[in-house]
């Protein structure tokens, strides 16, 4: 800053830079669903996709729709590409196929003039058919993967979805007539259900009331509320609906969230009491379809509508972790374990797993995961794979799993989109790639799966600017560390060559570090596109992602080996890391700077504490900073006790004696603040710039207000502390994308720029 305050010629250079390259990279769009349709023609294809953008004038992310026809004959060739149709207030969407007929379902919201309008679509082969309008049946719908989803019974005569339920009158002003019909109102006064506590599942869901089911009889056109049996268990919220048909009658299967006494956060969150329920379309004959030990999420009914298929974890604990793929029969109520956990790989193929898989570690399945090869049924889905997003494949009656083999190298981030007539549509990244389709063949030799001869479609990113830039200025490798555990592994992405845009950050000697881990604890990065580590490389940064012991895709010992060490094991080992590539000269080992966000926030603020003159700055995104004062005020108080190794019983109740949630006690809170980076406060005299999202409902914002607050008071004076309005945990709203990026990397500079 110059002396009136306003930015100098190479700041202002500096910072139109950095904004152009941020907005250049965030603007890339991204694939976030693909469906795959065959013609009259042979060998003539469709592919119907969507894919999600960034505004930077407006400040929204938009959706949009787009067609492409396409000819494979060996390779894939784009014939033709419609232009894209923004999806305007969709909140959710889902076709069928009846007797040759395609029929379709949209969950539509509008606004005019301020006035917000909600209304169910149905659509036959691309003709709206019926619009019915639900804006005084019920409130917001809920579309989100958690609890959202729309679903049509098998006969096409039903659709289920999941909204909120209408809100309670408020009260009338003095001088209300009482409408006759309306017996409910009061006597002007508000419906006093409308003040009774009842709670929301924070973060992402703040203001939100529980949901609940509706139907939709597409032949005699009502919409009604499941309620019957459903109706009278308080303790169960819906969600993730579908249907099955054993026989004759169609029955709805759901995920039902337990969820008293108490509704914790449950976005992110695997190890949630949870089971599958299933009843008619008036929420009678409630059944539970799973085992009460476990949890259960993320139904898929198998292609004959007598089974489903659904993942289960255990409950409590660590929050992520390897999941089971379970199937279960309606009628019997028969369940048996098609892939369980895996608690370290094997080395071989053992018991229909392949060599080296680790288990599932995924949150939820595809939404249409069937891929019929002749006479076979097979599941795709994806797991994170050590530092990799893989696709497998799964015959369900052999429990036999294959691993499906990347477009190029042995890593990359894959998802399974489509799949028609033997041909699979993919997304697939790396480091250095944007995301595209792809689109390869099957092929089965009894149980075993492969796919090859892939070709990249090219439909999403591949001519825009920020594309290139990538592809033309990252290279990218894994690093590993025998020597010290199996369980730890860096993405290590630095700038190919030299660049105008690097001259600020990178001259004549090595290039700086940005060291970059995960949060969670229970994550991981995968080698596909991560918007900070690729803007910061095209800077001139080397940046490091740190995959921690406890990190998914490991074998589930990785993650329980975390379980009690928090703030010990992991710290170490990102330490480790970013004095191995100093020492190995990869980097300037004096201009090293770390980045990290939640629990990669609390091990940034213990290395400040514990580990004075490492970095020449520390970013710290909404961090933990006092697990003891955390617990009251966050939505997973849960998290407190469990990731220290303490037990939390999910009914509350306490135990005389007990160390461990929900109670809080001084021997439980002395666990906690001997685990706490806090305690390290006045030992911190690195520059710290706390970011925080004013709405995060997972650490409260105070978390990093008494950081900085005891940094500062304690003589350190490079002390900042950045709030976002309207965005939470993630800081993910176009504002705090924008405002936080390029303001911590003016931070950097500040601290190891190179000044002209």
């Amino acid at each position: 800053m110059g002396a009136n305050g306003k930015l100098t010629e190479i700041t202002q250079e500096f910072v139109s830079t950095a904004r152009e390259t941020l907005e250049t990279l965030y603007a890339i769009p991204t694939v976030s669903k693909a469906k795959l349709l065959k013609s009259e023609v042979e060998g003539i294809y469709s592919v119907e996709y969507e894919t999600k953008q960034l505004d930077f004038v407006r400040e929204v992310p938009r959706t949009y729709s787009s067609q492409a026809t396409i000819k494979i004959d060996g390779s894939a060739t784009v014939i033709s590409k419609t232009s894209a149709v923004e999806l305007v207030g969709v909140s959710g969407s889902k076709t069928i196929e009846i007797d040759g007929k395609l029929f379709g379902v949209v969950l539509r919201s509008t606004e005019t003039k301020g006035s917000k309008k909600r209304f169910v679509e149905v659509w036959e082969n691309n003709v709206l058919e019926k619009s019915m309008e639900v804006t005084n049946i019920h409130g917001e719908f809920y579309a989100d993967e958690t609890f959202g989803g729309v679903a049509w019974s098998p006969s096409g005569r039903y659709i289920a979805y999941v909204a909120e339920p209408k809100e309670f009158d408020a009260f009338k002003p003095r001088g209300f007539k009482k409408n006759e019909e309306n017996e409910n109102s009061f006597g002007g006064m508000a419906d006093p259900r409308r003040y009774e506590f009842n709670e929301d599942y924070g973060e992402t869901f703040t203001g939100k009331r529980p949901p609940v089911l509706f139907v939709v009889d597409v032949d005699e056109e009502s919409i009604k509320q499941v309620e019957g049996e459903l109706g009278g268990r308080k303790d169960i919220s819906p969600g993730q609906p579908i249907w099955m048909k054993e026989t004759e009658s169609e029955e709805l299967v759901f995920t039902g969230y337990i969820v008293e006494p108490r509704h914790l956060g449950q976005v992110y969150c695997m190890n949630r009491p949870s089971q599958l329920f299933s009843c008619d379309a008036e929420g009678n004959g409630l059944r539970n379809l799973t085992d009460t030990s476990e949890t259960a999420r993320s139904p898929r009914v198998a292609p004959d509508h007598k089974s489903v298929v659904y993942l289960s974890s255990n409950p409590f604990g660590a929050h992520s972790g390897a999941s089971r793929l379970v199937r279960v029969w309606g009628s019997s109520g028969e369940r048996e374990e098609i892939i369980p956990i895996v608690d370290l790989p094997s080395k071989d193929s053992v018991g229909g797993l392949p060599a080296r898989f680790p288990g599932l570690f995924t949150l939820y399945l595809p939404k249409d995961p069937w891929v019929q090869v002749g006479e076979k049924t097979f599941l795709f889905c994806e797991t994170i794979w050590n530092s990799s997003n893989a696709v497998i494949a799964v015959d369900i009656e052999a429990k036999k799993v294959s691993k499906i083999a990347f477009p190029r190298y042995n890593q990359g981030s894959m998802s399974f989109l489509s799949e028609a007539n033997g041909i699979v549509l993919m997304a697939y990244s790396n480091p250095a790639k944007c995301g595209e389709i792809v689109a390869g063949h099957i092929s089965v030799n009894g149980s075993d799966v492969s796919v090859d001869n892939y070709s990249d479609l090219g439909l999403i990113a591949a001519k825009t600017k920020g594309a290139k830039l990538i592809e033309e200025g990252i290279e990218w490798s894994v690093l590993e560390y025998p020597e010290r555990t199996e369980f730890l592994e860096t993405i290590l992405t630095k700038p190919k060559m030299k660049t105008e845009l690097q001259k600020f950050f990178w001259g004549d000697s090595l290039p700086p570090l940005a060291v970059y881990p995960h949060g969670g604890p229970h994550a991981t990065f995968v080698c596909g596109i991560n918007m900070i580590p690729t803007f910061l490389t095209i800077l001139g940064f080397v940046v490091a992602q740190v995959n921690y012991t406890g990190s998914l895709g490991f074998g589930q010992k990785s993650v329980d080996s975390l379980v009690g060490r928090i703030g010990d094991l992991e710290v170490d080992e990102i330490v480790y890391v970013a004095k191995d590539l100093g020492e190995k000269m990869v980097v300037d080992a004096g201009r090293m700077v770390y980045n990290g966000g939640s629990h990669s926030g609390y091990t940034g603020a213990h290395i400040a504490g514990r580990y004075g003159g490492l970095f020449r700055g520390l970013v710290l995104r909404n961090p933990v900073v006092n697990i003891g004062e955390m617990h009251a005020r966050s939505d997973i108080p849960d998290w407190c006790f469990g990731e220290l190794g303490m037990e939390y019983t999910g009914d509350m109740k306490i135990h005389e004696g007990k160390i461990g949630g929900p109670l809080m006690t001084p021997e439980a809170y002395k666990i906690m603040w001997d685990a706490s980076p806090q305690k390290y406060a006045a030992q911190v005299k690195d520059p710290i710039l706390v970011n925080i999202g004013l709405s995060d409902r997972r650490v409260p914002p105070e978390q990093g207000y008494q950081f900085c607050r005891l940094v500062k008071a304690n003589g350190n004076k490079e002390v900042e502390c950045k709030v976002y309005p309207n965005v939470g945990h993630p800081l993910d709203t176009v504002e705090a994308i924008r405002e936080s990026v390029v303001g911590f990397l003016c931070f950097y500079y500040k601290h190891i720029g190179l000044k002209r």
